[in-house]
């Protein structure tokens, strides 16, 4: 009997090793993978202009893009998540103490928000930058410029860790950087004129497809727990001033809410009302949502 308990414990043992042996390698590759430069095209960033009207536009996109969603509302920084994986924090944007802003070049904004990487060189981990990534040139350089002109505000916070289970994890395929959803060679698009056209509403559709997928017909939302992101083709059964209305109340045609956490109408609704009617005719053109979808 003691024998057999005893090649039970070895085999046990040996159970053992081999996990440990396996979740090291796992543990090793996800450290590999969250922290290896990224290599990106060299190209010329266009230079941020300083006028009003230029400061003025790159304030609207600044805020239409739900920047203060994950950085707060002077762009102050804030903790987003503190779990087992990793601690995710979406830093200080002004130049005040413990601001990325003091620091950060025109090339480094425009690495940030278009490519998904950090001033290291590294991928950034939650930085929504597939959303941003098809900004146009003179898009891009109009909020960078009103970036660098934002009040410094003092608010230290630690950076941004993936913890050994958010290593582990990335080893096994189920955690990444942005910046593995780019195509960094074709990151950026030239903008149609805008207007309230169907062009300019799917140019303006991009910063939709980091929630509700890149066809926009519904996609699990990014944020781990978070409730799935429904198509936006159920918009085609609201009229133009019911969908206005819910971006800029918050509430669905029928009285329920968008939830705001999860579907940022309060930054998308200071959308111009050019910009909300394109986007309008846009989602008029998607494929009928499937039965029971609603946004």
């Amino acid at each position: 009997m003691n024998t057999v308990f005893k090649w039970i414990g070895i085999g046990l043992g040996g159970v053992v090793l081999l996990l440990a042996v396996f979740l090291t390698a796992l543990y090793v590759r996800g450290g590999s993978l969250m922290t290896e430069p990224v290599s990106l095209p060299s190209e010329a960033v266009a230079a941020a202009p300083a006028d009003s009207a230029a400061l003025a536009w790159g304030q609207h996109l600044v805020q239409t893009h739900a920047c203060s969603h994950c950085h707060g509302a002077q762009l102050e920084g804030a903790i987003l998540a503190d779990a087992p994986p990793f601690l995710m924090v979406a830093p200080n944007l002004t130049p005040g103490q413990g601001g990325i802003g003091a620091t950060y070049t025109d090339a480094d904004w425009e690495r940030a928000i278009r490519h998904g990487v950090g001033q290291s060189g590294r991928g950034l981990a939650i930085m929504p930058s597939d959303a941003f990534a098809y900004l146009d040139d003179r898009e891009l350089a109009a909020m960078v410029a009103y970036l660098k002109t934002i009040p410094a505000v003092d608010h230290v916070l630690p950076p941004t860790s993936i913890r050994p289970l958010g290593r582990i994890l990335a080893g096994a395929g189920q955690l990444s950087t942005i910046d593995g959803l780019i195509d960094h060679e074709r990151a950026h698009q030239t903008a149609p004129p805008p207007g309230p056209t169907v062009a300019f509403g799917a140019y303006r559709a991009h910063l939709c497809k980091a929630c509700h997928g890149q066809d926009l017909l519904g996609a699990p939302h990014p944020e781990p727990g978070a409730p799935y992101s429904p198509s936006l083709a159920s918009v085609k059964g609201w009229t133009e001033a019911e969908f206005v209305a819910a971006m800029r109340t918050g509430t669905r045609p029928g009285g329920t809410a968008l939830d705001d956490k999860y579907m940022p109408w309060s930054s998308l609704g200071h959308m111009t009302d050019e910009e909300l009617r394109a986007l309008y005719l846009y989602l008029q053109t998607l494929p009928d949502a499937r039965p029971g979808e609603s946004v």
